[in-house]
């Protein structure tokens, strides 16, 4: 989400992995420690999952760490992402839908759904949204990215957030 919001992203130290104060037993709640790879938990039973270190994550393509990256890279890329108007579109309950846009430059539609349950994205039907979009990056494992997708017939997973591309048009 924020990587999308106009202005300059923030994040507390470990959010790129989904580091939580509290998941790394034995340590203060006040100073977790970055689990760079198995070496940082002296008792390997508290690591559960390689994918809890960032050389486990750096490894998945389909990691909290992969997608962070992504986003910023896109951030950089992206004129609209970075300088673009910001317009937020009407949604349905748990869902919060806007477009970033900038001169001629490539639109960016967010959908993000922050309910328990999938749901239609019933967005505006309006002038400056095409019928069809690229899906650029998406929370969820399963979409296929690239992938054309119509704004009719969108569906948003539980807790799940879009990245969408769609082409200036004068």
């Amino acid at each position: 989400l924020l990587f999308t919001l106009p202005g300059t992203p923030v994040f507390s130290y470990g959010d790129e992995i989904g580091l939580e104060a509290a998941a790394l037993p034995g340590q203060p709640v006040k100073a977790p420690i970055m689990p760079w790879d198995e070496s940082s938990f002296p008792n390997t039973a508290e690591l559960g999952s390689n994918n809890m270190t960032v050389k486990g994550q750096n490894e998945d393509p389909g990691s909290l760490l992969s997608l962070f990256r992504r986003l910023s890279d896109q951030r950089g890329k992206e004129r609209s992402l970075l300088h673009g108007d910001f317009h937020v579109l009407s949604s349905g309950p748990d869902l919060f839908a806007y477009v970033r846009q900038w001169d001629q430059n490539e639109r960016f539609l967010v959908v993000l759904n922050f309910g328990d349950v999938g749901q239609p994205a019933r967005l505006p039907a309006t002038a400056s949204l095409p019928t069809k979009v690229n899906l650029l990056l998406s929370t969820h494992l399963g979409r296929e990215e690239g992938a054309s997708l119509e704004l009719g017939h969108l569906n948003v997973e539980p807790h799940e957030g879009l990245l969408l591309r769609f082409p200036y048009v004068a």
